[in-house]
């Protein structure tokens, strides 16, 4: 990886900590996980990143729009009920959540 690339890298994750500078790594990997992957169900999520369903449901609450214990969430994610199969839930991005992956895009694709 060259300087450039880590320097891409290292905006990306300074966008990330607009959101929230204490923000756990793997919420974001969850986030961007979501990004890849519109439409995708908590468990895929679970089982793409090695997770548990309880990890799962804290860090996707954290991105939706409320947290535990009625904090604010970051309001990147929702997860809502899957119409066909009641019992999942799928997660896709709310609107300021699109607007951070695009961010993210661009800072990506800028040429060096």
């Amino acid at each position: 990886m060259t300087t450039k690339a880590l320097y891409k890298l290292y905006r990306a994750v300074e966008e990330a900590r607009k959101i929230d500078p204490e923000m756990q790594a793997h919420t974001f990997n969850i986030f961007l996980t979501v990004c890849i992957n519109p439409n995708v169900t908590m468990k895929d999520l679970g089982e793409r990143l090695g997770l548990s369903q309880a990890t799962m449901s804290r860090n996707i609450a954290a991105l939706g729009k409320v947290h535990r214990l009625n904090r604010p969430g970051y309001d990147l994610c929702v997860a809502e009920e899957d119409p066909v199969e009641r019992r999942r839930k799928v997660v896709n991005l709310t609107p300021k959540g699109k607007r951070v992956r695009d961010a993210l895009v661009e800072i990506m694709e800028q040429p060096s």
